[in-house]
């Protein structure tokens, strides 16, 4: 009969690989994201008129445009420089609780929900994601002892090296039951998900819905929910 020696090693790696397929986000790679453009232009970007989430034959969702701004970062502190316009886009958009206070909360009801980032500057993907983590900060998510799927969601994003002007980025969001799903699709369409507790999702959208991590920052979330 064929035996295999118990090591402690192998133990430690046989522990850790359970550990992580028991655990790990699901990903899936079945649903698409369809967008419509609309006729009118924000800061040289046309704006959507609506995006279609198919997670499956039988869920389409037809996200339409809300409500849209710039998002500005003072550098040094003093200049506002341009970092992208936000396209803010939802389902059910007669459910938001359009309050600085109540917006949040509301985004599960009113979804599946989309945000839309054009970049008005080249940047790499690791400055985004740390921007992120400073939002994320400022809602008290501790960055450091952050959740499988928070970081796997910052992960990805940092995967995509760098952001070209011009190009887009989305972030979508879709709830069901206790669970939610976020949806990355990157400049060349590529469409990656991440599936866990209802909680990551909020605490993510919290970046721009939630306490904002600068003032200019709060200046585009009014804009968002005016």
């Amino acid at each position: 009969m064929f035996k295999v020696k118990i090591t402690p090693k192998f133990m430690s790696v046989f522990i850790a690989a359970v550990l992580f397929f028991h655990f790990a986000p699901v990903t899936t790679w079945a649903a698409t994201l369809k967008t419509e453009a609309g006729t009118e232009k924000f800061e040289n970007v046309t704006l959507l008129k609506s995006t279609t989430l198919d997670q499956n034959e039988k869920d389409k969702s037809v996200m339409t445009l809300v409500s849209h701004g710039m998002r500005k970062k003072a550098v040094f502190g003093l200049v506002p420089v341009r970092v992208y316009v936000l396209q803010f886009l939802a389902a059910h958009p007669e459910k938001l609780v359009k309050t600085e206070s109540g917006v949040l909360a509301s985004l599960k009801a009113a979804g599946p929900i989309q945000l839309r980032l054009t970049f008005t500057r080249d940047l790499p993907g690791s400055k985004i994601a740390d921007a992120f983590k400073d939002g994320l900060e400022a809602n008290k998510v501790n960055v450091k002892k952050l959740s499988l799927e928070l970081e796997q969601v910052l992960r990805e994003i940092q995967t995509m090296e760098e952001f070209k002007k011009g190009e887009s980025f989305s972030v979508t969001a879709s709830w069901k039951d206790s669970q939610a799903t976020i949806y990355l699709e990157d400049p060349k369409g590529t469409l990656k998900s991440i599936t866990g507790p209802q909680e990551f999702a909020e605490q993510f959208l919290s970046i721009w819905f939630g306490h904002p991590s600068d003032n200019l920052l709060g200046t585009l979330k009014k804009e968002l929910v005016k």
